[in-house]
């Protein structure tokens, strides 16, 4: 049996979970071209890089570290698996049912077997970009999640047969898996058609950053760096040099074949600085990421994510498009007024994540996410507010 040393609220994993999501927001911003400008906008994309892969990859990570941090021992897969549902399908239903309103208001037609992919998260699945670029496009990443939460129970069964002592074995070979996945896609799968970036072909892109089954390794690296943390097993590497060794990697990966900058050369100081994070909340140390205002911003990062990208795209559009070549082009502005359209997206995106966070996540997890125990009529009850410390 594993002890904690702890059970504490990881406040700074919280924290950092929205740093990760403002180069998710500024990388969705940045393609949407809101420049009048062509250097400028290209310019704005170049300077974004691949910092979006890598906070993608980050929550892959933090996914598989917090949810098997916050596992009880009183659980079952199937107190599990309607936590996990109530925590992610209302906000998920929510924005789909938006996606749709807002596609139809631009006067975009939606195709019926992708947007019935995506209303049941199976759309990472196929190698097409017509069912993973529709509606509501970034809840492709959930599509992964489902896989992974479905197979969890399994999984943490198996890791945690794993000896502490090879447990780093374990983080290691399962990191090689991260790289040996672009390697895999640039030999075997064809070249052509290609995608307008990144030089390799739309399957190879798939086949790298979509396929749920591939990118659930990055889940396993974070259940298993949670282990690490809770045998004892942890380095005792600070935060601070953690994070600049994800910096240091994120530098290195961008000489190597793009498919190798999506998470191959950064997935393990990611995990590292995951870890870090959450031994200084557990040792009641504060950090860059634990103060109340990053915590509240924390909060709300997953409503943002699922929000972001529509209010960028269906907002960008509602205000102006014209059409090209047979896709809806949005206005484009001044850089003064650009950069003004882009923190107007930022807030209206972070206001409806309020909205969703506290209207419907908070609801459906306090009223639904746990099984009510039966009570005798004669007892009087209180329902609380259910904590879950799963992303």
């Amino acid at each position: 049996m594993q002890t904690r040393r702890s059970n504490p609220n990881l406040r700074s994993l919280t924290g950092l979970r929205f740093v990760a999501m403002l180069p998710v927001f500024l990388t969705h911003a940045a393609f949407e071209g809101v420049f009048s400008d062509a250097k400028t906008s290209w310019g704005f994309l170049d300077a974004m890089g691949n910092t979006g892969y890598v906070a993608v990859s980050f929550f892959f990570v933090l996914s598989g570290f917090v949810i098997t941090w916050s596992y009880r021992p009183t659980d079952t897969a199937r107190k599990f698996w309607r936590r996990r549902f109530f925590r992610v399908f209302p906000n998920h239903l929510s924005t789909y049912l938006l996606a749709l309103v807002l596609m139809a208001s631009v006067g975009m037609s939606v195709g019926l077997l992708p947007s019935l992919t995506q209303l049941f998260l199976v759309q990472s699945w196929v190698p097409d970009p017509a069912f993973t670029d529709t509606g509501n496009s970034v809840s492709w990443s959930l599509a992964v999640d489902v896989v992974f939460y479905a197979l969890f129970p399994a999984l943490l069964a198996l890791v945690n047969k794993i000896d502490p002592a090879r447990l780093w074995y374990w983080v290691g070979a399962a990191a090689v898996g991260v790289v040996a996945v672009p390697a895999i896609a640039l030999t075997a799968l064809p070249d052509t058609p290609q995608m307008p970036l990144g030089g390799v072909s739309v399957s190879q892109y798939w086949f790298a950053y979509f396929f749920p089954l591939f990118r659930m390794l990055e889940c396993v690296i974070g259940m298993l760096m949670a282990r690490i943390v809770l045998s004892g097993k942890w380095i005792g590497l600070p935060v601070l040099p953690a994070a600049l060794l994800v910096v240091l990697a994120y530098g290195a990966a961008q000489q190597v074949p793009y498919l190798f900058r999506l998470s191959a050369v950064t997935v393990l100081p990611v995990a590292l600085l995951t870890a870090a994070c959450a031994v200084a909340d557990a040792d009641g140390r504060r950090t860059a990421f634990s103060g109340r205002v990053m915590v509240w911003f924390g909060e709300l990062s997953f409503a943002f994510y699922l929000l972001h990208n529509l209010v960028l795209k269906y907002g960008h559009l509602l205000l102006g498009h014209t059409e090209e070549e047979g896709e809806l082009v949005g206005h484009t502005w001044s850089l003064p007024t650009g950069i003004a359209m882009i923190a107007a997206a930022f807030a209206v995106s972070l206001l409806l994540a309020w909205l969703l966070h506290n209207g419907v996540e908070k609801q459906a997890m306090r009223r639904w996410s746990r099984a009510r125990a039966k009570t005798p009529v004669t007892e009087v009850t209180s329902v609380l507010p259910v904590k879950d410390g799963a992303i």
